[in-house]
């Protein structure tokens, strides 16, 4: 890259200023000649890993009387690449807000359906039985006429005797028909 070649270039110019050769700063460095011959030619992606390049040139540059940070300065991504960093950075945020966003929303779909069906049980009518044959039963030990009926409460137990027809426990929507004489009816919730 043409940044490199520049960077090389520097580091050659000041070393011959100086009048050294490459076997010379390799001696007082302690980096192989093959090394400072390919940094000085901008083949750093021959050289070695970047972070052992920046020091390469660093070590060299500060023998050499140049500001290091100058040089690595240029070895460094441009703030463009940063910024485009840091838009990814927002938009991946973004994608978060909205995930959170969607999330909250489905809660409270889900709170606002489930308070619904829970206020439409409450109000939902009792379950009662009903006397459905043409004689009296009896309902814990009380005489049931014909056609009457009884709300039952939740967790109740209830005895049903003298049944000759048919007795109904109503609930919501739905009728159960007991022929049996003597039962009992327990209610549960659901």
């Amino acid at each position: 890259m043409e940044k490199w070649i520049k960077i090389g270039e520097a580091l050659k110019q000041a070393r011959e200023s100086k009048q050294m050769s490459i076997n010379e700063l390799a001696q007082q460095t302690g980096i192989p000649e093959w090394k400072i011959r390919l940094i000085e030619e901008g083949q750093f992606d021959r050289v070695d890993a970047p972070f052992y390049v920046k020091y390469y040139i660093k070590i060299c540059a500060e023998f050499l009387g140049l500001n290091p940070a100058e040089l690595l300065g240029q070895f460094e991504p441009k703030p463009v690449e940063t910024q485009r960093k840091a838009r990814k950075v927002t938009i991946n945020g973004g994608l978060i807000s909205l995930l959170l966003l969607v999330i909250f929303v489905a809660s409270a779909i889900f709170f606002t359906y489930s308070a619904f069906k829970f206020f439409t049980v409450l109000r939902a009518p009792k379950i009662q039985l009903v006397n459905r044959s043409d004689k009296p039963v009896y309902f814990n030990e009380r005489p049931l006429a014909p056609g009457e009926s009884v709300t039952l409460q939740v967790g109740q137990r209830y005895r049903v005797s003298g049944n000759v027809g048919v007795c109904s426990v109503l609930s919501t929507g739905k009728e159960w028909k007991v022929r049996v004489e003597n039962f009992e009816v327990v209610v549960w919730e659901k």
